[in-house]
C-alpha cells in the first residue's frame, strides 16, 4: 500500500476521477511509492505569480516521478481545433498541458532546492488519467502517446503500468539513494511553523503591568490612617512599584522620605525614578552613617562585618548622625536581620505621627535572614499579580507549592516558559546561544531586555571562559552598558528587579548552597523576575529540588 499524501482523501474534492484514481494508487502501488494528491504550486513570474495544481505526483527512490492529470468522463479531441470537448459541448482545459507544465515545474523546484535529488538523476515523466474511459478510437496527434494515458483497463494493474511508462523515458537507477526520496518530500510536501510575534504580546503585557490594580489603590488610601504597615505580596504584586507611588506621594506633601532596599542594583534604580527622595541600601545607609560621624569602620575581613559588625557601628554613631525621616518605606524587608530593625527605627522623626511601611515576601527569603519584624500588624496583603504572564506567575507559583492565583485574578496571556535539559557548562553555553539567536536575531528583542540570572557570579558561571554568544557578549550586571550585549547577574543581585526576557540559568547543577528550599526559591525568585518570556535550563539534579 503506497504512502498517501494526505492519508486521507479530501471529501470536498468533487471529481470522480481523483476519487477513484486515488484508491486504486493508494492500494496499487507498494510501500515504497510516495502519492501526493491535489498538490497546489506557485510559478514566481516576476511581477505576478501563476496558480497551478497538480492532481497526483507519485515519488519512487529508484522509478522516479510521474505527474498525472485526472479528468471525469470520456471527452473527445477535436485535432483541427486543438480542443478537448464532452458529448455536451462542454470543452476541457488541455489535460496535457496542465501535466506537462506542473511536470517541468516540479522538476525544476527539486533540480534548484535539493541537490541530492538532482544528482541522483531519477526518471520524470507526465500522464493523463481517464478512469472512466475504456479505450482510444481514431489516432492520437503526435504529441501524444497511447502509453501515456491511464484508462480504466489500466486500474487493476497501475503499478505495472507506472514504472512501464517511467522507463520508457529513462531508466531505474541502478540503487537507491539514501535520503534523495526525504530530500524531494522537503521540498513538495515541507512542514513549517510559524513563530511567534513577542513584540506584540510584549506591548499588551506592558499595558496591563503599568496600571495599578484595585488592591493597590485601596491600600494607598488606607495608608493614610494607618503610620504604620506591613505588606505582604508574592513575587511580581507590585510591591516596588506601590512603594515608589507612595513614596512621590508623602514626598510631594512636603515630607522628609527614606526609602530602604537590600540590592544596590534595586537601590539604583529607585534613586533614579524617585528623584529628591533618599534612597539607600541598608549596609550603604550604614556606611553613609559612619562616613557623616567620622566613626571608623570595622575590619571588613571579619565574617560576621555585614550582617553584625557594620549594622552595630552604624547604630552605635547614629547620635552623631542629624537626618530623621517623617516617612521610612523598606522593600525586600524579608532580607533584614531582626536586629537592623532597630537602626531603622531610630532614623524615624518621633515628633509626629509619623509612618514605617515595610513590603516582603517570605518566599523571596535567600539571604535565609527573615526573622520576627518590628511590628506584625497592621497588615495587607496583595494577591494580584502585576509583573509576570499567567504562565510564568503560574510556573513559579508552583516551584514553591503556592496555591494558583484567586479566582478574578487574570493576568495578560504569554508564551508558556521553556525548560531545557542541559548537562554540562558547554552545554548551557550552546542552549543560551540558541535562545539568544531567536529572541534577538529573530524575533528583534533589544538585548537591553533580557537578562541571564544565574546561582553564581559571571566569573564562575559557564560563560566565564568565554563571554561571546554569537553577535552578542555577555556582561555583568554591574559593567556600563554597550552595543550588543546582554546583562547577567546572580538572582541575588537582580532581586526586586525585572526584565521583558529572562533566561535563568543552573537550575539544579551542583552546588553546596542551592539545593531543596533554596533552589526551589531560587526558581520562584528568578523565574518572577521575567515579565513575558522565561528560558529555564535545568541540570539533571533540577528535578531533585521541586
Amino acid at each position: 500500500m503506497a504512502r498517501m499524501i494526505p492519508p486521507a482523501f479530501d471529501q470536498s474534492t468533487t471529481s470522480a476521477a481523483e476519487r477513484t484514481l486515488y484508491y486504486k494508487l493508494q492500494d496499487g502501488l507498494d510501500e515504497d511509492w510516495t502519492v501526493i494528491h491535489s498538490l497546489a504550486y506557485l510559478e514566481d513570474r516576476g511581477r505576478f505569480h501563476r496558480e497551478g495544481e497538480c492532481d497526483f505526483l507519485l515519488l519512487h527512490p529508484r522509478y522516479g516521478m510521474l505527474v498525472i492529470e485526472a479528468k471525469s468522463g470520456s471527452p473527445n479531441y477535436d485535432g483541427k481545433r486543438k480542443k478537448w470537448v464532452y458529448d455536451d459541448g462542454h470543452t476541457l482545459t488541455d489535460p496535457y498541458a496542465q501535466a506537462t507544465r506542473a511536470m517541468h515545474y516540479l522538476v525544476g523546484q527539486l533540480r534548484r532546492r535539493r541537490t541530492l535529488w538532482a544528482e541522483a538523476g531519477p526518471a520524470f515523466a507526465y500522464a493523463v488519467a481517464f478512469p472512466d474511459a475504456r479505450q482510444v478510437v481514431g489516432n492520437l496527434p503526435p504529441g501524444f502517446a497511447v502509453d501515456m494515458l491511464l484508462l480504466e483497463p489500466d486500474l487493476d494493474q497501475i503499478q505495472k503500468w507506472v514504472i512501464r511508462l517511467l522507463a520508457r523515458f529513462d531508466r531505474p537507477l541502478p540503487e537507491v539513494v539514501p535520503g534523495a526520496l526525504a530530500s524531494a518530500l522537503d521540498v513538495l510536501a515541507p512542514s513549517f511553523h510559524l513563530t511567534p510575534a513577542l513584540k506584540p504580546v510584549i506591548a499588551a503585557a506592558h499595558r496591563e503591568f503599568v496600571r495599578l490594580s484595585g488592591e493597590q489603590v485601596d491600600l494607598q488610601n488606607n495608608l493614610a490612617n494607618q503610620p504604620r504597615m506591613v505588606v505582604h505580596g508574592g513575587a511580581g504584586t507590585g510591591k516596588t512599584m506601590l512603594l515608589s507611588a507612595v513614596a512621590r506621594q508623602e514626598h510631594e506633601a512636603g515630607k522628609s522620605v527614606l526609602v530602604l532596599c537590600f540590592n544596590r542594583a534595586l537601590a539604583a534604580e529607585l534613586a533614579e525614578s524617585l528623584a529628591g527622595i533618599t534612597v539607600f541600601t541598608f549596609h550603604d545607609l550604614c556606611l553613609e552613617i559612619l562616613r557623616t560621624t567620622g566613626v571608623v569602620q570595622p575590619p571588613t575581613d571579619d565574617p560576621e562585618y555585614w550582617d553584625k559588625l557594620l549594622p552595630d557601628a552604624a547604630l552605635g554613631a547614629l547620635e552623631k548622625y542629624e537626618p530623621r525621616f517623617q516617612e521610612i518605606m523598606v522593600d525586600e524587608g524579608q532580607d533584614f536581620r531582626a536586629d537592623w530593625w532597630l537602626l531603622v527605627e531610630a532614623l524615624l522623626d518621633t515628633s509626629g505621627d509619623n509612618g514605617w511601611l515595610i513590603f516582603c515576601d517570605e518566599q523571596q527569603n535567600l539571604f535565609d535572614r527573615c526573622g520576627p519584624l518590628p511590628f506584625a500588624e497592621p497588615s495587607w496583603r496583595l494577591n494580584a499579580n502585576r509583573r509576570n504572564t499567567a504562565q510564568i506567575a503560574a510556573y513559579v507559583r508552583q516551584a514553591v507549592q503556592l496555591p494558583p492565583l484567586p479566582d478574578g485574578i487574570v493576568l495578560p496571556e504569554g508564551p508558556e516558559p521553556v525548560i531545557h535539559q542541559v548537562g554540562s557548562a558547554a552545554e548551557e553555553r550552546q542552549a543560551v546561544q540558541k535562545v539568544l539567536h531567536e529572541l534577538v536575531q529573530v524575533q528583534g528583542v533589544d538585548p537591553d531586555d533580557i537578562v541571564i540570572l544565574d546561582p553564581h557570579v559571571l566569573a564562575r558561571s559557564s560563560f566565564a571562559e568565554n563571554r561571546q554568544l554569537g553577535n552578542l557578549t555577555v556582561r555583568a550586571l554591574a559593567d556600563p552598558p554597550t552595543a550588543n550585549t546582554v546583562r547577567h547577574a546572580t538572582v541575588k543581585k537582580f532581586k526586586g528587579l525585572e526584565a521583558d526576557c529572562v533566561l535563568l540559568v543552573g537550575v539544579g547543577m551542583p552546588s553546596g548552597y542551592y539545593t531543596g528550599d533554596r533552589l526551589a526559591r531560587f526558581i520562584y525568585v528568578g523565574g518572577s523576575r521575567a515579565r513575558v518570556v522565561l528560558h529555564v535550563f535545568e541540570w539533571p539534579a533540577a528535578g531533585d529540588a521541586v
